[in-house]
């Protein structure tokens, strides 16, 4: 009888330890429901078909929020989300902060030396300062999610305060959140991809600006489309036979054509008697991108 009681005791306490488990694990997803949504902003889906040929320092003052009603709200929720118990959408950072971060994060992928402060003493060595307004963000999840952004760009010579490029860059866009429905994920990357877009469109154009008055210091990526999840990476150097190597991996001599997994990649040109370079260069989904360049005698 005693082993009997004994053993119903070790049957409590576990039934007892899995009910309050399960109340932890309850408790936590409540909060969590309640929780604003952080959005990962992903550069990768961001990046400008171009290459630099030397460093440039940007300075980024921080992007001004311009949209009718200021706040981290940015959509209301008329259908279920997984991990969302709100009516409305509200993101926990500002939606000129994540501007802001994005801009900074997907320059510094491509090369550029970028750094965030409120003047322009903060960052006297910069070559080039961005700014610019937050006009629109919102999304509004439904039966069919529609997404708004627009930014106000304008780019100028640190220098000579010159501008080098203003305009505005919009994604508009909707969709079916599909069978399994919309999660905290799912939303957040559907924004990160659309500020993406937004993002790349607006560095392509700077860089263009860029390229006009700084034809030293980088220059576009040609592309074209072919068909596959994969991205190409065709390689031209002058003098031939060079050496190439992303990311410290040889993979033969020029001309050379790579396939690769989309990304951005630094890709090193080394041939005996010339300057070795280094070059970060964007590979997209089903593109093929064309990289010529001259090397220089040591």
């Amino acid at each position: 009888m005693r082993k009997y009681k004994i053993e119903n005791k070790n049957l409590c306490s576990c039934f007892l330890i899995f009910l309050f488990s399960n109340f932890l694990i309850a408790c936590l997803s409540l909060v969590g429901c309640t929780q604003p949504l952080v959005v990962k902003y992903d550069a990768k889906f961001g990046a400008p078909p171009i290459s630099l040929k030397e460093p440039l320092n940007v300075f980024i003052i921080p992007y001004t929020d311009e949209r009718n009603v200021q706040s981290k709200k940015i959509g209301n929720i008329t259908s279920p989300v997984f991990g969302i118990d709100s009516p409305e959408l509200v993101l926990a950072k500002e939606p000129a902060e994540i501007v802001t971060n994005a801009f900074k994060g997907q320059l510094a992928l491509a090369g550029f030396k970028a750094k965030i402060a409120d003047n322009t003493a903060q960052f006297p060595d910069a070559d080039i300062v961005i700014e610019g307004t937050v006009k629109s963000f919102k999304l509004d999840i439904g039966p069919k999610d529609t997404i708004e952004i627009e930014i106000e760009t304008t780019a100028k010579d640190a220098k000579t305060g010159t501008i080098l490029w203003e305009g505005k860059a919009v994604e508009k866009d909707s969709r079916f959140a599909g069978v399994m429905g919309n999660t905290r994920e799912t939303v957040s990357k559907y924004i990160s991809s659309s500020l993406a877009k937004v993002v790349k469109e607006t560095l392509t154009e700077i860089a263009a600006a860029i390229e006009k008055t700084r034809p030293h210091s980088l220059e576009p990526v040609k592309e074209e489309i072919i068909l596959g999840n994969e991205g190409r990476l065709a390689l031209n150097t002058v003098p031939p036979q060079v050496q190439i190597y992303i990311d410290d991996v040889y993979y033969g001599q020029s001309p050379i054509t790579i396939e690769l997994a989309p990304g951005i990649y630094t890709v090193y040109f080394k041939l005996t008697g010339f300057k070795s370079v280094a070059q970060k260069i964007a590979v997209r989904k089903g593109r093929v991108a064309e990289f010529s360049i001259i090397l220089e005698k040591e």
